[in-house]
């Protein structure tokens, strides 16, 4: 889980702004001590960079880099899920182990440009093949809170 304090958006939506077009995914990556060595290992320390420019890609998409979010068991970890524009809410993540490995690292990247997950309910139902056996389960959405919307 995403504590308030720890994730660092690196990109982030009006309030303002209500169209649909401000919908798109959105995608934490944890960036921990573990999670950051295994991605060095992988030799995909790069990943969290590339996911960073997909999503500057990706319209209406939000990255969110966390501090350890405590699931070292399961390797690199990241979530995904939609975010809701005109709402500013994000339906129901879900969330990926093994996110070093380079396969994975390129599908999560190549799915965040296409657009992500189509559903607020169900983010696995469109998830790419490739990331199905990376799916460790769905979780509540993620909530961004006013104080880690500053950079």
């Amino acid at each position: 889980m995403i504590r308030p304090g720890d994730s660092r958006p690196s990109r982030l939506l009006d309030a303002e702004d209500t169209t649909a077009a401000a919908s798109g995914p959105l995608l934490a990556v944890c960036a921990g001590h573990r999670c950051a060595a295994l991605r060095r290992l992988a030799g995909t320390a790069g990943t969290v960079d590339e996911l960073g420019a997909a999503v500057r890609a990706a319209p209406g998409a939000v990255l969110i880099t966390t501090d350890c979010l405590g699931r070292c068991e399961v390797a690199a970890l990241a979530g995904i899920a939609r975010h809701h524009g005109p709402s500013g809410q994000s339906g129901r993540t879900v969330w990926l182990a093994g996110a070093e490995q380079t396969d994975r690292a390129e599908a999560l990247r190549r799915w965040v440009v296409d657009g992500g997950p189509s559903r607020l309910d169900r983010p696995d139902v469109d998830l790419p093949p490739s990331l199905a056996p990376a799916a460790i389960g769905l979780g509540p959405g993620i909530r961004i809170t006013p104080s880690q919307q500053s950079l």
